[in-house]
Protein backbone atom coordinates (compact mmCIF):
# COMPACT_ATOMS: atom_id res chain seq x y z
CA UNK A 1 0.00 0.00 0.00
CA UNK A 2 1.82 3.16 -0.98
CA UNK A 3 1.76 6.45 1.57
CA UNK A 4 0.33 9.55 0.91
CA UNK A 5 1.80 12.49 2.02
CA UNK A 6 -0.37 14.93 2.91
CA UNK A 7 -0.36 18.75 1.73
CA UNK A 8 -1.29 22.04 2.88
CA UNK A 9 -4.41 21.59 0.89
CA UNK A 10 -5.20 18.15 2.63
CA UNK A 11 -4.60 19.25 6.33
CA UNK A 12 -7.42 20.37 8.45
CA UNK A 13 -7.72 23.79 8.83
CA UNK A 14 -5.99 26.08 11.55
CA UNK A 15 -7.36 28.57 14.09
CA UNK A 16 -4.54 30.50 14.31
CA UNK A 17 -5.03 34.37 13.27
CA UNK A 18 -3.85 36.06 9.94
CA UNK A 19 -0.60 38.24 9.54
CA UNK A 20 -1.36 42.21 10.30
CA UNK A 21 -0.41 45.35 8.74
CA UNK A 22 -0.13 44.09 4.71
CA UNK A 23 0.67 46.77 2.12
CA UNK A 24 1.76 46.79 -1.45
CA UNK A 25 3.59 49.22 -3.39
CA UNK A 26 2.03 51.05 -6.66
CA UNK A 27 3.44 51.93 -9.78
CA UNK A 28 6.03 49.51 -9.82
CA UNK A 29 7.19 48.05 -13.52
CA UNK A 30 5.22 44.84 -14.09
CA UNK A 31 5.19 43.99 -10.54
CA UNK A 32 3.88 44.65 -7.10
CA UNK A 33 6.11 44.44 -3.76
CA UNK A 34 3.90 43.02 -0.54
CA UNK A 35 5.35 43.05 3.02
CA UNK A 36 3.49 42.78 5.97
CA UNK A 37 3.96 42.37 10.02
CA UNK A 38 5.73 39.02 11.44
CA UNK A 39 3.95 36.63 13.83
CA UNK A 40 5.84 35.58 16.54
CA UNK A 41 4.32 32.35 17.33
CA UNK A 42 6.00 29.55 17.87
CA UNK A 43 3.48 27.32 15.84
CA UNK A 44 3.43 29.75 12.63
CA UNK A 45 5.76 28.13 10.07
CA UNK A 46 5.26 30.47 7.24
CA UNK A 47 2.50 32.48 5.08
CA UNK A 48 0.15 32.04 1.51
CA UNK A 49 0.42 35.23 -0.34
CA UNK A 50 -3.32 35.24 -2.71
CA UNK A 51 -4.41 36.94 -5.49
CA UNK A 52 -7.45 37.85 -7.08
CA UNK A 53 -8.50 40.72 -9.91
CA UNK A 54 -11.64 41.94 -7.92
CA UNK A 55 -11.58 42.51 -4.05
CA UNK A 56 -14.16 39.81 -3.84
CA UNK A 57 -12.20 37.16 -5.86
CA UNK A 58 -11.95 34.41 -6.05
CA UNK A 59 -8.70 34.68 -5.15
CA UNK A 60 -5.51 31.84 -6.09
CA UNK A 61 -1.98 31.77 -4.24
CA UNK A 62 0.61 33.03 -5.93
CA UNK A 63 3.48 32.29 -3.24
CA UNK A 64 4.21 30.19 -0.21
CA UNK A 65 6.69 31.81 2.30
CA UNK A 66 8.60 29.65 4.49
CA UNK A 67 9.96 31.06 7.55
CA UNK A 68 7.46 33.01 10.03
CA UNK A 69 10.23 36.03 9.96
CA UNK A 70 10.12 35.97 5.99
CA UNK A 71 7.09 38.96 5.32
CA UNK A 72 7.76 39.84 1.79
CA UNK A 73 7.45 38.83 -1.44
CA UNK A 74 7.22 40.47 -5.18
CA UNK A 75 4.47 39.18 -7.31
CA UNK A 76 5.09 39.48 -11.00
CA UNK A 77 2.55 41.07 -13.84
CA UNK A 78 2.45 40.72 -17.53
CA UNK A 79 0.21 43.90 -17.60
CA UNK A 80 0.81 47.41 -17.51
CA UNK A 81 -1.44 49.50 -15.41
CA UNK A 82 -3.15 46.51 -14.20
CA UNK A 83 -5.29 46.85 -10.46
CA UNK A 84 -4.60 43.47 -8.33
CA UNK A 85 -6.00 42.52 -4.72
CA UNK A 86 -4.27 40.61 -2.42
CA UNK A 87 -4.65 38.87 1.17
CA UNK A 88 -2.08 37.09 3.25
CA UNK A 89 -2.71 33.73 5.86
CA UNK A 90 -0.25 31.67 7.79
CA UNK A 91 -0.01 28.46 8.42
CA UNK A 92 1.70 25.57 10.43
CA UNK A 93 4.66 23.72 11.17
CA UNK A 94 2.32 20.85 10.80
CA UNK A 95 1.26 22.10 7.54
CA UNK A 96 -2.35 23.41 8.58
CA UNK A 97 -3.63 26.77 6.84
CA UNK A 98 -5.06 29.15 9.14
CA UNK A 99 -8.50 29.96 8.10
CA UNK A 100 -8.73 33.81 8.83
CA UNK A 101 -7.14 35.71 6.57
CA UNK A 102 -5.48 39.45 6.49
CA UNK A 103 -7.47 42.06 5.61
CA UNK A 104 -7.67 42.53 1.35
CA UNK A 105 -5.48 45.49 -0.09
CA UNK A 106 -4.76 46.38 -4.05
CA UNK A 107 -2.00 47.65 -5.92
CA UNK A 108 -1.56 48.63 -9.35
CA UNK A 109 1.39 47.97 -11.54
CA UNK A 110 3.07 50.84 -13.32
CA UNK A 111 1.06 52.15 -16.84
CA UNK A 112 2.86 52.69 -19.65
CA UNK A 113 5.52 56.15 -19.82
CA UNK A 114 3.90 59.25 -20.18
CA UNK A 115 4.79 61.53 -23.00
CA UNK A 116 7.91 63.64 -23.02
CA UNK A 117 7.60 67.20 -21.93
CA UNK A 118 8.71 70.24 -23.91
CA UNK A 119 8.58 68.58 -27.64
CA UNK A 120 9.75 71.41 -29.83
CA UNK A 121 10.16 71.14 -33.45
CA UNK A 122 13.05 73.78 -35.49
CA UNK A 123 11.68 75.09 -38.48
CA UNK A 124 13.42 76.75 -41.23
CA UNK A 125 15.96 74.04 -41.65
CA UNK A 126 17.25 73.09 -45.24
CA UNK A 127 15.36 69.59 -46.02
CA UNK A 128 15.42 68.60 -42.38
CA UNK A 129 13.14 69.23 -39.14
CA UNK A 130 15.35 68.96 -35.38
CA UNK A 131 13.78 67.81 -32.47
CA UNK A 132 14.31 67.87 -28.91
CA UNK A 133 12.20 67.06 -25.49
CA UNK A 134 12.69 66.65 -21.98
CA UNK A 135 13.77 62.84 -20.97
CA UNK A 136 10.72 61.30 -19.51
CA UNK A 137 10.94 60.99 -15.85
CA UNK A 138 9.65 57.44 -15.52
CA UNK A 139 12.30 55.48 -14.60
CA UNK A 140 11.12 52.68 -16.54
CA UNK A 141 11.13 54.60 -19.66
CA UNK A 142 13.54 52.87 -22.31
CA UNK A 143 13.28 54.87 -25.35
CA UNK A 144 11.07 56.67 -27.58
CA UNK A 145 8.88 56.68 -30.62
CA UNK A 146 8.56 59.36 -33.14
CA UNK A 147 5.87 60.03 -35.25
CA UNK A 148 5.24 62.26 -38.44
CA UNK A 149 2.12 63.86 -40.33
CA UNK A 150 1.43 66.42 -43.44
CA UNK A 151 -1.56 67.14 -40.99
CA UNK A 152 -2.34 67.61 -37.68
CA UNK A 153 -5.24 65.34 -37.58
CA UNK A 154 -3.03 62.69 -39.05
CA UNK A 155 -2.63 60.01 -39.54
CA UNK A 156 0.87 60.00 -37.83
CA UNK A 157 3.30 57.61 -39.26
CA UNK A 158 6.24 55.90 -37.17
CA UNK A 159 9.50 57.34 -38.10
CA UNK A 160 11.51 55.83 -35.95
CA UNK A 161 12.39 54.06 -32.37
CA UNK A 162 14.64 55.84 -30.43
CA UNK A 163 16.95 53.56 -27.27
CA UNK A 164 17.92 55.31 -23.90
CA UNK A 165 15.42 57.71 -21.69
CA UNK A 166 18.19 60.04 -22.32
CA UNK A 167 17.99 59.95 -25.99
CA UNK A 168 16.19 62.87 -26.65
CA UNK A 169 17.19 64.31 -29.93
CA UNK A 170 15.93 63.31 -33.38
CA UNK A 171 16.35 64.75 -36.78
CA UNK A 172 14.26 64.30 -39.46
CA UNK A 173 15.98 64.19 -42.97
CA UNK A 174 15.40 64.03 -46.45
CA UNK A 175 12.85 66.93 -46.90
CA UNK A 176 11.92 68.48 -49.69
CA UNK A 177 11.89 72.87 -48.98
CA UNK A 178 8.70 74.45 -47.99
CA UNK A 179 6.87 71.43 -46.63
CA UNK A 180 4.67 71.59 -43.17
CA UNK A 181 4.58 68.28 -40.91
CA UNK A 182 3.34 68.07 -37.66
CA UNK A 183 5.21 65.64 -35.05
CA UNK A 184 4.48 63.79 -31.88
CA UNK A 185 6.82 61.43 -29.73
CA UNK A 186 5.40 58.60 -27.41
CA UNK A 187 7.93 57.20 -24.50
CA UNK A 188 8.12 52.95 -24.55
CA UNK A 189 8.95 50.90 -21.54
CA UNK A 190 11.48 48.31 -21.24
CA UNK A 191 8.90 45.40 -22.42
CA UNK A 192 8.17 47.30 -25.81
CA UNK A 193 4.92 49.05 -24.55
CA UNK A 194 4.13 52.68 -25.52
CA UNK A 195 2.27 55.28 -23.70
CA UNK A 196 -0.02 57.77 -25.48
CA UNK A 197 2.18 60.43 -27.56
CA UNK A 198 2.10 63.98 -26.48
CA UNK A 199 0.13 66.91 -28.53
CA UNK A 200 1.45 67.57 -31.77
CA UNK A 201 4.16 70.28 -32.61
CA UNK A 202 4.45 71.71 -36.01
CA UNK A 203 7.30 72.51 -37.98
CA UNK A 204 8.04 74.22 -41.52
CA UNK A 205 11.31 73.84 -43.74
CA UNK A 206 13.45 76.15 -45.31
CA UNK A 207 12.01 77.36 -48.16
CA UNK A 208 13.89 77.50 -51.52
CA UNK A 209 14.94 81.14 -52.42
CA UNK A 210 12.30 82.56 -55.49
CA UNK A 211 12.98 82.74 -58.79
CA UNK A 212 15.07 85.86 -59.76
CA UNK A 213 13.36 88.75 -61.55
CA UNK A 214 14.20 90.77 -64.47
CA UNK A 215 16.44 89.02 -66.76
CA UNK A 216 17.43 90.62 -69.73
CA UNK A 217 20.11 90.87 -72.36
CA UNK A 218 22.38 93.87 -71.67
CA UNK A 219 25.31 93.52 -74.04
CA UNK A 220 25.97 91.14 -77.62
CA UNK A 221 29.46 90.40 -78.32
CA UNK A 222 30.99 88.07 -80.94
CA UNK A 223 30.79 84.79 -78.87
CA UNK A 224 29.69 86.34 -75.61
CA UNK A 225 26.09 87.29 -74.46
CA UNK A 226 25.83 89.42 -71.27
CA UNK A 227 22.80 89.09 -69.47
CA UNK A 228 21.73 90.76 -66.19
CA UNK A 229 18.94 90.68 -63.34
CA UNK A 230 17.39 92.16 -60.47
CA UNK A 231 18.28 90.90 -56.71
CA UNK A 232 16.34 88.43 -54.47
CA UNK A 233 15.16 89.75 -51.66
CA UNK A 234 16.54 86.73 -49.69
CA UNK A 235 19.14 87.62 -47.69
CA UNK A 236 21.91 84.53 -47.55
CA UNK A 237 21.96 84.12 -51.50
CA UNK A 238 25.34 82.66 -52.21
CA UNK A 239 25.41 82.44 -55.80
CA UNK A 240 23.68 83.25 -59.20
CA UNK A 241 23.59 80.20 -61.89
CA UNK A 242 23.17 81.07 -65.79
CA UNK A 243 21.64 78.46 -66.99
CA UNK A 244 21.33 77.70 -71.24
CA UNK A 245 18.88 75.75 -72.66
CA UNK A 246 19.45 73.90 -76.04
CA UNK A 247 17.24 74.46 -78.90
CA UNK A 248 16.09 70.45 -78.69
CA UNK A 249 14.55 70.68 -75.50
CA UNK A 250 17.23 69.15 -73.76
CA UNK A 251 18.32 69.57 -69.79
CA UNK A 252 19.64 73.02 -69.30
CA UNK A 253 23.66 73.32 -68.71
CA UNK A 254 25.39 75.69 -66.70
CA UNK A 255 27.23 78.66 -68.35
CA UNK A 256 28.02 80.94 -65.53
CA UNK A 257 28.59 81.24 -62.10
CA UNK A 258 28.21 84.80 -60.69
CA UNK A 259 28.73 86.13 -56.85
CA UNK A 260 24.97 87.41 -55.27
CA UNK A 261 26.90 91.37 -55.64
CA UNK A 262 27.26 90.30 -59.22
CA UNK A 263 24.19 90.19 -61.31
CA UNK A 264 25.81 90.40 -64.55
CA UNK A 265 26.54 86.86 -66.14
CA UNK A 266 28.47 86.14 -69.80
CA UNK A 267 27.94 82.95 -71.58
CA UNK A 268 31.37 83.24 -73.54
CA UNK A 269 30.66 79.87 -74.96
CA UNK A 270 27.97 80.86 -78.00
CA UNK A 271 28.48 80.40 -81.99
CA UNK A 272 28.15 83.31 -83.96
CA UNK A 273 24.60 83.83 -84.86
CA UNK A 274 23.46 81.01 -82.26
CA UNK A 275 19.53 81.32 -80.97
CA UNK A 276 20.08 81.22 -77.49
CA UNK A 277 17.74 80.92 -74.34
CA UNK A 278 18.61 81.54 -70.74
CA UNK A 279 17.35 81.75 -67.40
CA UNK A 280 19.05 82.41 -64.13
CA UNK A 281 18.47 80.29 -60.82
CA UNK A 282 19.05 81.77 -56.94
CA UNK A 283 21.33 79.30 -54.85
CA UNK A 284 21.39 80.38 -51.31
CA UNK A 285 24.17 79.58 -48.44
CA UNK A 286 21.77 76.08 -47.75
CA UNK A 287 22.55 74.98 -51.32
CA UNK A 288 18.86 74.99 -52.31
CA UNK A 289 18.09 76.40 -55.66
CA UNK A 290 15.51 78.22 -56.93
CA UNK A 291 12.84 77.42 -59.55
CA UNK A 292 14.46 79.11 -63.17
CA UNK A 293 13.38 82.44 -63.72
CA UNK A 294 11.67 83.17 -67.10
CA UNK A 295 13.47 82.62 -70.19
CA UNK A 296 14.94 85.20 -72.46
CA UNK A 297 15.63 84.15 -75.77
CA UNK A 298 18.59 86.06 -78.25
CA UNK A 299 20.44 85.23 -81.15
CA UNK A 300 23.78 85.88 -80.86
CA UNK A 301 26.17 87.85 -82.78
CA UNK A 302 26.97 87.25 -85.97
CA UNK A 303 30.08 88.27 -88.35
CA UNK A 304 27.77 89.99 -91.15
CA UNK A 305 29.70 87.30 -93.37
CA UNK A 306 28.50 88.07 -97.10
CA UNK A 307 29.96 86.97 -100.29
CA UNK A 308 29.51 88.39 -104.23
CA UNK A 309 30.84 87.04 -107.29
CA UNK A 310 32.66 89.61 -109.60
CA UNK A 311 34.88 88.70 -112.80
CA UNK A 312 37.76 88.81 -110.81
CA UNK A 313 36.73 86.14 -108.16
CA UNK A 314 34.38 85.90 -104.98
CA UNK A 315 34.41 88.96 -102.73
CA UNK A 316 34.40 88.37 -99.05
CA UNK A 317 33.41 90.83 -96.36
CA UNK A 318 32.53 91.07 -92.48
CA UNK A 319 32.48 92.78 -89.65
CA UNK A 320 36.39 92.97 -88.27
CA UNK A 321 35.38 94.39 -84.79
CA UNK A 322 38.50 96.11 -83.89
CA UNK A 323 36.64 97.34 -81.00
CA UNK A 324 36.14 93.76 -79.09
CA UNK A 325 40.01 93.19 -79.40
CA UNK A 326 40.54 91.20 -82.93
CA UNK A 327 43.19 92.12 -84.64
CA UNK A 328 42.56 90.05 -87.68
CA UNK A 329 40.62 86.94 -89.14
CA UNK A 330 41.57 84.02 -90.66
CA UNK A 331 39.48 83.51 -94.21
CA UNK A 332 38.63 79.55 -94.68
CA UNK A 333 37.46 77.79 -97.37
CA UNK A 334 35.73 74.01 -97.04
CA UNK A 335 36.14 70.85 -99.28
CA UNK A 336 34.64 68.01 -98.79
CA UNK A 337 37.94 66.36 -96.30
CA UNK A 338 37.73 69.92 -94.26
CA UNK A 339 38.67 73.25 -94.03
CA UNK A 340 41.34 75.10 -96.08
CA UNK A 341 42.63 78.27 -94.86
CA UNK A 342 43.16 80.99 -97.60
CA UNK A 343 44.59 83.81 -95.71
CA UNK A 344 45.06 85.95 -92.83
CA UNK A 345 43.94 89.39 -93.23
CA UNK A 346 43.53 92.50 -90.98
CA UNK A 347 40.72 94.03 -92.49
CA UNK A 348 37.56 93.02 -92.87
CA UNK A 349 37.95 91.75 -96.92
CA UNK A 350 38.93 89.50 -99.00
CA UNK A 351 39.21 88.38 -102.48
CA UNK A 352 39.30 84.79 -103.37
CA UNK A 353 40.27 84.62 -106.85
CA UNK A 354 41.00 81.01 -107.45
CA UNK A 355 36.98 80.28 -108.31
CA UNK A 356 35.81 78.40 -111.46
CA UNK A 357 32.56 79.17 -112.97
CA UNK A 358 29.65 77.12 -111.95
CA UNK A 359 31.65 75.69 -109.00
CA UNK A 360 30.07 76.16 -105.26
CA UNK A 361 32.28 77.14 -102.16
CA UNK A 362 31.12 77.50 -98.87
CA UNK A 363 33.55 79.73 -96.33
CA UNK A 364 34.07 80.29 -92.70
CA UNK A 365 35.46 83.15 -91.20
CA UNK A 366 37.49 82.83 -87.46
CA UNK A 367 37.96 86.37 -85.95
CA UNK A 368 41.56 86.44 -83.56
CA UNK A 369 42.76 88.51 -81.34
CA UNK A 370 46.58 89.20 -80.44
CA UNK A 371 46.91 86.36 -78.20
CA UNK A 372 45.85 83.87 -80.69
CA UNK A 373 42.92 83.50 -78.86
CA UNK A 374 39.99 83.55 -81.85
CA UNK A 375 35.93 83.96 -81.59
CA UNK A 376 33.68 81.24 -82.66
CA UNK A 377 33.49 80.38 -86.54
CA UNK A 378 30.97 82.06 -88.46
CA UNK A 379 28.14 80.79 -89.81
CA UNK A 380 29.04 79.17 -93.27
CA UNK A 381 28.16 81.08 -96.11
CA UNK A 382 27.87 79.41 -99.79
CA UNK A 383 27.89 80.86 -103.10
CA UNK A 384 27.78 79.60 -106.73
CA UNK A 385 29.99 81.28 -109.09
CA UNK A 386 27.63 81.89 -112.59
CA UNK A 387 28.63 80.24 -115.64
CA UNK A 388 26.88 82.65 -118.03
CA UNK A 389 27.17 86.08 -116.39
CA UNK A 390 30.38 85.93 -113.54
CA UNK A 391 29.76 89.64 -113.47
CA UNK A 392 26.26 89.43 -111.80
CA UNK A 393 26.99 89.49 -107.72
CA UNK A 394 25.63 86.31 -105.80
CA UNK A 395 24.47 86.09 -102.81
Amino acid sequence: MSVVTPTLETLPSATIPAPDGLRAASGELRAIPLKWDPMFRRDVAGYLVERAAAREGPFRRVARIEGRLVTATLDRSETDGETLFYRVRSYTLEGRISVATSDVISATTALPPAPPADLRAYSYQPHQVPLSWQASRDPAAAGYVVYRSPSWRGPFGPLDRLKGRHNTVYIDTGLEPLRVFYYRVAARNIFEVEGPPGEPVRAVTKPEPLPPIGLRVVELGLGVNRLAWEPNVETDIAEYRLLRFPADGGPPRVVASVPPEAMVAEDNSVAAAELASYAIVAVDGDGLESAPSLRVGVRSEDYGLSTRAEPDGIHLAWRPRPDEGFQGARVMRSRWFGRTELAFVRSGRYLDDDVKPGARYRYVVILERPDSSQAPPSAPIEIVVPKLAPNVGVR
